[in-house]
């Protein structure tokens, strides 16, 4: 049981969440100039170079002169693991509040904010890519339905937190299972963090509301060149899995192949994106700790933001 008076000498941390297109990103920034803070991306796609219209990387004119961290820090071609984002994120916050500014977390990406913020003790376990193309080619075979109850079998406990169609995380956690020859449940523990968490949900009541925003940036994003960046990543690495994972850039390469016209791939970008905002929210709904603030009730959601915090800090 941890020690109550421990507790509340420990410096703060603030993590803004939430589904994709909900704002997450500008909110946070603001929040960095009003309490000199910093950000630490926590986003599985925009940690990769060169992924940046497709993953609504923020530009440097957007970054506002914050110093962001985690953003392009690994090649296209390299499988990123929750364990390395741990280990970097973990460096960025210590040397973060060592200033005496207040980190803001910032992503969709609900296992990474568990990992940092949470204190899951994660294995290093590189990638096995011939356990992963088994794998793979069961899913393809069968359905991803039969490598989740593969998961079940051998990992009951990581298959009641893993959502059944998402088949990178139930690799992921087989991957380790099998490696280790222990339940990926098992070796990945919680440990006590050096700080307090305020977490801030960003949400929406309607979720037309959502859609329409997802297909409005979209918009925005081909316009800005998405097809273009889409298809320099494909010719110089290939599909590879950190590319084919992200969502717009698998749509785009399944055009450039034929199978879809642009406009069908555009379609298929937004409802994919639609449903990853939804996954994203059921992901973050479970965190009881969690304030939500409804991006489609008000127009306030930053001074709604700024006195919630106000009061706490």
């Amino acid at each position: 049981m941890s020690d109550p008076i421990n507790e509340m000498n420990k410096p703060f941390v603030v993590a803004v969440v939430g589904p994709t297109a909900s704002g997450k990103t500008s909110l946070s920034i603001d929040l960095a100039e009003r309490f000199n803070g910093e950000v630490i991306a926590c986003d599985s796609r925009t940690v990769y170079k060169y992924m940046d219209i497709g993953t609504a990387k923020p530009t440097k004119d957007e970054q506002k002169g914050i110093p962001h961290h985690l953003l392009d820090v690994a090649d296209p071609d390299h499988i990123y693991t929750v364990a390395e984002y741990q280990r970097q994120g973990s460096t960025a916050l210590r040397d973060i509040l060592d200033r005496g500014k207040l980190p803001i977390v910032c992503g969709g990406t609900g296992f990474y904010s568990r990992a940092l913020l949470e204190g899951l003790s994660i294995p290093e376990v590189a990638p096995q890519d011939h356990l992963r193309s088994q794998l793979k080619e069961l899913a393809e075979a069968e359905g991803t339905q039969a490598v989740f109850a593969k998961l079940q079998e051998l990992d009951p406990k990581s298959a009641q937190k893993i959502m059944p169609n998402d088949l990178f995380r139930i690799v992921r956690a087989l991957e380790v299972t099998i490696t280790l020859g222990r339940p990926f449940s098992e070796v990945t523990k919680k440990v006590d963090v050096p700080f307090r968490v305020i977490w801030i949900g960003l949400n929406f009541e309607d979720r037309g509301v959502l859609k329409k925003r997802i297909e409005d940036r979209l918009t925005e994003q081909v316009n800005q060149g998405l097809v273009e960046e889409s298809r320099f990543l494909y010719e110089k690495y290939g599909p590879t899995q950190p590319i084919m994972n992200a969502v717009t850039y698998k749509e785009m390469i399944n055009y450039f192949n034929g199978i879809y016209s642009l406009e069908a791939a555009v379609d298929d970008c937004a409802k994919h994106n639609y449903q990853l905002a939804r996954k994203q929210i059921m992901w973050f709904r479970a965190n009881q700790d969690t304030v939500w603030f409804f991006v489609d009730k008000s127009k306030q959601i930053f001074p709604d933001v700024i006195n919630h915090l106000e009061q706490i800090l």
